[in-house]
């Protein structure tokens, strides 16, 4: 009989207690929010600059962004040097160019993301950053598809805007055998009231030597929801010579 009282008082107890409830970090949950509010949006704009800097140089890129829901989208990157690639997309296909090559890629309905294949390389990964938020559901990577343990670690002025300093680790992940390579510190600078990404700092991966060390600093001038003309969006690719 106490055998059989203690087990009812275990079951009793427990239902007390309810189910388990994760709770999120305060990282954890201002990443949802941001990737909730970006997912969301109707349209949006930014103009960036890439600073990648090495042991004893430096390179600095600049980039802009436009979109607007749901598929209609222009990216536009300038490399230091001279160099360009642009994404687009229209109603029935996106499309890439690179000026490097001065081939035009085309991909219809369905094969989208593969637009993004090389952006990762050629933009100092820029071209991955937001779009992977703007379009959640297409499976995307980037620094973003792969951010993890966030840590909330206080605030900054960036711009003038006061802003959340997020404190994580970025990797990439084979999709095949999920092996993480690259998995690097990535701290993300998100506006307070608006959640928009104003700054991302990558410093180079594990392992990595002295001489060998970069650090990437993306900075972005965003806007949520902008009034954007659909003319802003096509793009027509220089005709190889």
């Amino acid at each position: 009989m106490k055998l059989h009282v203690s087990a009812l008082l275990t079951v009793a107890a427990a239902a007390s207690i309810g189910p388990v409830v994760t709770r999120l970090s305060a990282g954890d949950d201002v990443m949802t929010r941001v990737r909730a509010m970006y997912a969301a949006l109707h349209s949006y704009s930014d103009t960036g600059v890439v600073l990648k800097q090495y042991a004893t140089s430096q390179e600095r890129h600049t980039f802009a962004t436009s979109y607007k829901a749901p598929r209609l989208f222009h990216f536009d990157f300038q490399k230091d040097g001279g160099d360009r690639f642009v994404i687009w997309s229209d109603e029935k296909a996106f499309h890439s160019w690179w000026k490097s090559t001065g081939v035009q890629e085309d991909y219809p309905r369905g094969q989208g993301m593969n637009a993004f294949l090389a952006a990762e390389y050629i933009t100092a990964g820029s071209g991955l950053k937001i779009p992977a938020l703007l379009f959640s559901g297409s499976g995307l990577q980037g620094a973003f598809a792969n951010f993890a343990h966030p840590t909330l670690d206080g605030t900054e002025q960036i711009g003038g805007r006061k802003c959340y300093r997020l404190v994580g680790t970025a990797k990439d992940v084979y999709a095949g055998t999920k092996r993480e390579v690259n998995v690097r510190q990535m701290t993300v600078w998100v506006d307070t009231e608006s959640l928009l990404i104003r700054k991302v700092v990558e410093e180079s991966p594990k392992g990595t030597t002295a001489a060998t060390m970069v650090r990437t600093t993306t900075t972005f001038e965003p806007q949520a929801n902008p009034s954007l003309e659909d003319s802003r969006f096509p793009f027509v690719a220089p005709v190889a010579k």
